[in-house]
């Protein structure tokens, strides 16, 4: 199984409050290990996204 299907089979059907937790404490871990683990989960928030404009705008604009 490849690294995407099996994050998205960990999370899946994760309430909201556990999956908020995972990202904050990975991000607090400042561990690199789990940057792939968020690319897949930013991933599938951009491929849902109808509009995706408004999003890069404001991704941009943290980027400045």
């Amino acid at each position: 199984m490849d690294m995407r299907k099996a994050l998205l089979t960990k999370l899946h059907d994760c309430p909201s409050n556990e999956l908020k937790d995972i990202i904050e404490e990975g991000i607090a871990s400042k561990e690199e290990t789990i940057l792939p683990g968020l690319g897949v989960l930013f991933e599938e928030y951009y491929k849902s996204l109808d509009q995706k404009e408004p999003f890069l705008m404001q991704l941009s604009q943290l980027l400045k």
